[in-house]
C-alpha cells in the first residue's frame, strides 16, 4: 500500500540541543482519510490555504483549513506544528520549502552525473 504523502518529515532538529526561534500563524490544509486527519500542506498566507484546497481535492472532497501555530526554528530552518501530537519531533514543509530544497538536492546531485549513470538509473537529460 502506497503510504499517504503528508507534508510532514522527521525533524533535522537533535533532542535537547538549543536553538533560535519565533512562532507564527499559518493556515494547515487536512484531509481525512479512514477517519484519520493527515496535514497535507501549511501556509503563511489564508489565500494560499485556500487555493490549494481548492486545486487539490481529497477523494472528491475539498479538504479543510485550520488555523494552526507553527514555531519556526531560525537555526535549522525547519517549522513544526505546535498541535502535533507525535511523540517524536517532526517538521512542517511551510510555503513547500522542504520539498523545493529536496527538489533542488536532487536535481544538483543529477546534474554532475555521466551520461553513462543516468542511464544506468534508467534516466536521461531532457
Amino acid at each position: 500500500m502506497k503510504p499517504i504523502e503528508t507534508s510532514e518529515h522527521p525533524a533535522a532538529q537533535p533532542p535537547g540541543q538549543r536553538f533560535q526561534a519565533c512562532y507564527r500563524e499559518a493556515f494547515g490544509v487536512w484531509m481525512r482519510l479512514l477517519n484519520e486527519e493527515y496535514l497535507k500542506a501549511a501556509f503563511t498566507r489564508r489565500e494560499d490555504a485556500v487555493a490549494y484546497a481548492n486545486n487539490n481535492p481529497s477523494g472528491g472532497h475539498r479538504s479543510e483549513i485550520k488555523r494552526m501555530w507553527v514555531l519556526i526554528n531560525e537555526t535549522a530552518g525547519e517549522t513544526y506544528a505546535l498541535s502535533s501530537s507525535h511523540t517524536r519531533l517532526h517538521a512542517v514543509d511551510l510555503d513547500f520549502s522542504h520539498k523545493s530544497k529536496i527538489g533542488l538536492l536532487r536535481q544538483a546531485a543529477l546534474e554532475k552525473l555521466t551520461d553513462e549513470e543516468l542511464q544506468a538509473l534508467g534516466l536521461s537529460r531532457h
